[in-house]
């Protein structure tokens, strides 16, 4: 379609009327400032900048002068209501007569933008897309996430955090690394050997798993043999606490309370008889030191270090026992760090000391039958978490008869009677007697 010049200078004159209009409807509408992040704090120095023009349909975007930062922006737009059915206006109201003038007016919302070029983001009403370019990338990478996630940890993040995103650190293979490797161990060929000299089994991807919670099982035929006494405590330790696990055992003779008081824990009392072998009265002790610390953590894996010192039991036995499964656990004194100090235990340590735990219990307790209920009590884990920790062990689970219940205070007990086996699959069933 072919248009005259005249036709065209008529429609360029009549675009320039409406604009103007538009324009002078702006210019006559009170401006109504609603700050959406903050509050000016002296409203007789804010000055607004305008950008843009005014058009029929987008009114033009307003901005404070003399922002907060170069790449920071109070950034105004109108908030317009003529979809719903109305539009705003300011009344003036005069005190003396009551009367009300109506001005219209506009509303505008301010909010803090932040953007590289504050330029760009204040005139991007424009249609010019000349500095534009689609072809860069904008994307990040994962290493970059993740050294912002470890900023954060390290400027907000708790102790805890911070300790374990600086083990991380450490443990993490960088170029450095792997130059000083290829300069001495993978460069020197002593550390190769001939093909002919390497056996099956000693591949250790052919070896059985063994299990790093659980404590090593002897494959015998006797049920006192499978977890022996030794594997817990040792000679130089029997030999320091005989005296006192004599005088243990004098106390049994007396009455149980005896032993309650002396601080033997109710769930080792219930498994105990008059034992005359040192060594087996060596390892009640420190069947009952190992019971004591976990009555004392409960179900958060954790000990105040005062509790640890005032424990009832000989101090050889206690430190045996930190020396053994302390080894990795982490002091904390809360997030304030004036609070009093706390010994915790991680998942697996925890869950290894109470394995030996039951392990020493069924290798003591007469007919190597342990009640589970009082140590439920003790350890804090759920009765299904227990059972399958005894049924790991190699042990059956049977329900009591009702004199039996009574004496040992539960409905069902653990009883070993064969080492595990490492085929067996599947939970075990529970055996009536």
């Amino acid at each position: 379609m072919w248009v005259s010049s005249d036709e065209l200078n008529a429609k360029k004159t009549a675009c320039h009327t409406r604009n103007v209009e538009s324009n002078r409807e702006f210019a006559h509408s009170d401006i109504v400032a609603s700050f959406v992040h903050n509050r000016p704090k002296n409203l007789s120095e804010l000055t607004f900048e305008r950008h843009g023009k005014a058009g029929r349909k987008k009114a033009p975007i307003l901005s404070v002068k003399g922002g907060i930062s170069e790449k920071v922006v109070e950034m105004g737009q109108d908030v317009n209501c003529l979809d719903e059915g109305f539009d705003f206006a300011v009344a003036i109201v005069d005190t003396t007569t009551g009367l009300a003038t109506y001005r219209p007016a506009r509303l505008y919302s301010f909010e803090s933008k932040y953007s590289e070029d504050v330029e760009k983001l204040l005139n991007a009403d424009k249609k010019s897309l000349s500095g534009d370019n689609f072809s860069e990338d904008f994307s990040i990478s994962a290493e970059k996430w993740a050294e912002k996630r470890r900023q954060l940890t390290s400027n907000f993040g708790s102790s805890k955090k911070i300790k374990m995103d600086e083990a991380a650190q450490r443990r993490t293979i960088n170029q450095e690394t792997l130059d000083e490797m290829r300069k001495t161990a993978f460069a020197s060929n002593s550390n190769v050997e001939d093909s002919e000299d390497v056996k099956l089994e000693d591949i250790t991807m052919m070896a059985k798993a063994t299990s790093s919670i659980l404590p090593k099982a002897v494959q015998s035929e006797l049920a006192k043999d499978i977890y022996p006494i030794s594997l817990f405590i040792e000679d130089v330790e029997v030999e320091a606490v005989e005296q006192i696990a004599v005088e243990l055992m004098e106390l049994k003779k007396k009455s149980k309370k005896a032993l309650i008081e002396a601080g033997i824990p109710d769930c080792v009392t219930l498994i105990m008889y008059n034992e005359t072998v040192p060594k087996r009265a060596a390892a009640y002790l420190l069947l009952a030191t190992m019971c004591e610390m976990l009555g004392k953590m409960g179900k958060q894996r954790q000990m105040l270090r005062k509790e640890m010192a005032e424990l009832k039991m000989p101090d050889v036995l206690r430190q045996k026992v930190q020396s053994q499964f302390f080894g990795e656990s982490t002091a904390e004194k809360g997030y304030t760090g004036r609070g009093a100090e706390r010994i915790r235990l991680n998942v697996t340590d925890y869950d290894r000391f109470v394995a030996h735990t039951l392990a020493l219990a069924l290798t003591l307790a007469p007919e190597h039958k342990v009640p589970l209920t009082p140590f439920q009590q003790v350890v804090g884990m759920q009765p299904s978490k227990l059972e399958k920790m005894f049924q790991a062990l190699g042990a059956d689970l049977l329900r009591l008869d009702v004199h039996t219940a009574q004496t040992l205070r539960s409905l069902r007990a653990a009883v070993l009677l064969k080492p595990p086996s490492l085929e067996q699959k599947g939970p075990r069933k529970i055996i009536r007697r």
